[in-house]
């Protein structure tokens, strides 16, 4: 919803519409030019948010008189949150778009908290429930001149271990003062004090997420590296952990079908080029991966999965370090193994090698490789700024001793 991505429409006048349901404490607000609010209709809905939606949406558009068909961007909640509440959110903002013609936009429920706390030099840490004890944490950094830029992709777990993981972040940013804020920091005020002193003074949506904060964030237009979605890709739920159906599908397909996991032949570069441009916007180009399989210090691996190459996967060893430098699955095998094997040979193989400490870069924004690097040991040891240029996000150094 920024200027650039609205092609103007908040110019013009035409007015936007914004859905916050990632809790049961629902919000909706009909936004006009300069982000004012002709209408905020605010209601503890339960688990009601297929049935009080609609009718939540229908008062809002009536108090501020605007008709559907008028609206010209309509942003919605990707979640982390509850799953009901974030997928009614996106399938009622899609049919409102198509209906519509307006445009479709969104912000992380946690990203939305973050960019409304902009007090400079602090590491806001956005929280929000995840059902009974646990918590969904972001973790974002505040410039001096009151920039928010993404320092680690969102965790879930209890308070007492996403305090052990804040610790972590912590380090990467240590002139960086502490600020919870959200509905989770106003339910765990007493501990997340005693942890971090002075952390909760702000109470900034405590009571509860609000479509305004949805929308402000929603219209800024510097992508993954602020928390938001790139430019153009399609709007997708931010569950951060997958709901229980998929892993259980999910599990009982690996298991019948492991990958396995052999040494790169020249023979597999065609599928591997192919997976390199299909999978990241700034692809290594053909010239490197022939760099590598002429290289002897070079690991470099394919994983198989029924007869095709599933995934592949480049590191150079120089005992006693080594780097990850690439690794990539195919798709429609993401989240289903191939990566996990791929790390667990590249791991063996270091061993056999000698390599003592087994290091990496990635994405701030690539939760699903943070995630599958813990598993496998990795700790948060450094932070290069503006590491990645297409598009513009930083890089989190991940080590592990091997």
């Amino acid at each position: 919803m920024s200027e650039r991505a609205l092609d103007g429409a908040a110019r013009t006048g035409a007015p936007g519409l914004a859905l916050e349901t990632a809790t049961e404490h629902v919000s909706v607000a009909v936004i006009g030019p300069r982000l004012a609010t002709p209408a905020l209709i605010e209601e503890h809905v339960g688990h009601g948010h297929t049935r009080r939606l609609a009718s939540l949406i229908e008062q809002a558009l009536g108090e501020s008189g605007v008709r559907a068909t008028e609206l010209g961007s309509i942003a919605t909640d990707l979640g982390p949150g509850s799953f009901t509440g974030v997928r009614v959110g996106l399938a009622t903002a899609r049919a409102l778009a198509l209906v519509s013609g307006a445009r479709l936009l969104g912000a992380s429920s946690l990203t939305a908290l973050a960019h409304a706390t902009a007090e400079p030099r602090t590491l806001v840490v956005p929280l929000v429930g995840a059902g009974r004890r646990d918590l969904y944490a972001g973790f974002f950094r505040v410039a001096t001149q009151g920039r928010v830029r993404l320092l680690a992709a969102p965790r879930v777990g209890t308070p007492e271990a996403l305090l052990g993981a804040l610790e972590e972040v912590h380090a990467l940013v240590p002139d960086h003062e502490v600020r919870f804020v959200g509905p989770g920091a106003g339910r765990e005020r007493e501990r997340l004090e005693a942890a971090h002193p002075g952390s909760t003074r702000s109470g900034l949506r405590f009571e509860g997420l609000s479509a305004l904060d949805l929308a402000a964030a929603a219209i800024k237009p510097e992508g993954p590296g602020a928390g938001l979605p790139e430019p153009g890709r399609e709007m997708e739920p931010a569950y951060v952990r997958p709901a229980q159906a998929e892993e259980r599908v999910r599990h009982k397909v690996t298991g019948l079908t492991p990958a396995h996991v052999r040494t790169m032949a020249s023979m597999d570069l065609p599928r591997v080029d192919e997976l390199e441009h299909k999978l990241f916007a700034d692809p290594w180009p053909r010239g490197s991966f022939l760099d590598a399989l002429a290289d002897p210090r070079a690991v470099c691996l394919v994983a198989e999965r029924g007869g095709g190459v599933a995934g592949y996967l480049i590191a150079t060893a120089l005992p006693p370090v080594a780097e990850l430098q690439n690794l990539g699955t195919a798709p429609e095998q993401q989240r289903a193994g191939v990566a996990r094997a791929l790390v667990d040979a590249l791991i063996d193989t270091c061993r056999a090698r000698g390599v003592r400490e087994l290091a990496l870069e990635v994405r701030v924004s690539n939760g699903a490789a943070q995630a599958l690097y813990r598993t496998h040991g990795f700790q948060l040891v450094g932070l290069r700024r503006g590491y990645y240029r297409r598009p513009e996000e930083d890089a989190l150094v991940m080590a592990r001793r091997v």
